[in-house]
């Protein structure tokens, strides 16, 4: 995925993402389908998802960000 994203936390600290100048924002999930993460300020996510950007697993492959 590649493009400019806003994030936001939701009512009740969900993390949602969108593409920038869209309308449609989706909630941060993982592939293990447990309930999403809670956050409690935008700048506690966004610092999660900046620390995780760039990582790849044992192949090369990137690692996308999960809440």
């Amino acid at each position: 995925m590649s493009g400019d994203l806003d994030v936001t936390v939701d009512d009740t600290g969900k993390g949602l993402v969108r593409y920038r100048e869209t309308e449609a924002w989706y909630t941060i999930g993982n592939f293990d389908a447990e309930p999403p993460r809670v956050w409690k300020t935008v700048s506690e996510l966004a610092a999660a998802i900046e620390e995780s950007a760039g990582a790849r697993d044992a192949v090369g492959n990137t690692v996308p960000f999960e809440a």
